[in-house]
């Protein structure tokens, strides 16, 4: 009604410009909804992006509106709050985990590296499916061990992750792994329980608010906007005093979405035993614990039960 009001009050050309943006917003709505995802790992390129003493690499798509850019935010209207402290950067993220509350699924290109029982591992990229409730993953790997794939279902086959191997392993049996088992963690510093946005933001979210109770940081900055995946990034950094004031941490640095306050891409740096590189990039690169970002983001991902069912005939797994 507010809408047929507002139309009497305009004049016949602006009504008429006005019924003209409104059919083109129409279809343009009809079109995203309509067209399918992009595969995962599909025509991917590397770009490399240097910013102080950090770099970035990430995976680059064309700049076309894609990644969920008409798919929602986070913004919170009316709500003001300072950005360049530690406390707006936690609010940041707790708007970001409001906005996932609202989400039921997601689609992404999942890339992380991690320290593992001592060991600096090899990047891996992975096309990512998360379903909120139940929670669900399903992963399929793009690099390294290609066709891997890995699903778990919350409620599901007795708590278990079903997991098949890559390559000439992709012909074995399918397993059943515990989430927390020595095989399932064998490349992984968090459980796939922990996977996905919602609960990286939870993590971050919690450290950051025993860091402000514990003033363990030396150093909090917000450094200028900086762009991952063709969208527009705060960027925000904090270093830590001593081991003995953060135990695993010595720096991090992430950036979050202007417009879902979700965070994107993280680097977290730990503790160096014996002399310390001068160079800070040689420093950052001998101590890197874990790098994690989400690229080509689709929350418009029409995903069904199918998806997280490894009896899906797209996927590979074999009963033994």
């Amino acid at each position: 009604m507010k809408i047929i009001r507002l139309f009497r009050c305009l004049s016949r050309d602006q009504a008429a410009n006005s019924v003209s943006i409104m059919i083109a917003l129409a279809a343009i709505v009809f079109l995203h909804l309509e067209s399918s995802p992009t595969p995962a790992g599909a025509d991917i390129a590397r770009r490399i992006t240097k910013k102080q003493t950090h770099v970035i690499a990430a995976a680059r798509y064309a700049s076309r509106g894609q990644a969920g850019g008409a798919e929602g935010s986070a913004s919170g209207e009316g709500e003001e709050f300072a950005l360049d402290d530690l406390s707006g950067k936690i609010r940041l993220l707790e708007r970001g985990i409001e906005f996932l509350e609202k989400v039921p699924h997601y689609t992404a290109v999942f890339v992380k590296q991690e320290l593992v029982n001592g060991e600096l591992l090899d990047e891996q990229e992975m096309e990512m499916k998360v379903r909120h409730q139940p929670f669900s993953v399903y992963l399929k790997w793009s690099t390294g061990e290609v066709g891997r794939e890995v699903l778990y279902v919350d409620g599901m086959n007795d708590g278990r992750i079903t997991a098949h191997g890559g390559g000439w392993k992709a012909r074995l049996p399918t397993v059943s792994l515990e989430p927390n088992g020595s095989m399932a963690m064998a490349e992984s510093r968090h459980p796939i329980t922990k996977a996905g946005l919602y609960s990286l933001a939870q993590m971050m979210v919690e450290i950051h608010r025993e860091d402000l109770e514990k003033q363990n940081y030396s150093r909090f900055e917000k450094l200028p906007d900086e762009e991952f995946d063709g969208r527009p990034c705060h960027v925000y950094l904090i270093e830590y005093r001593d081991r003995q004031a953060c135990e695993h941490y010595r720096k991090s640095i992430t950036y979050i979405d202007k417009g879902w306050s979700l965070p994107v891409y993280t680097k977290n740096y730990g503790w160096l035993d014996g002399q310390v590189p001068a160079n800070p990039d040689e420093y950052d690169s001998a101590t890197l614990l874990e790098y994690y970002s989400f690229a080509n983001i689709k929350f418009r991902s029409n995903l069904v039960a199918l998806d997280f069912d490894h009896n899906n005939s797209e996927y590979g797994f074999k009963r033994q």
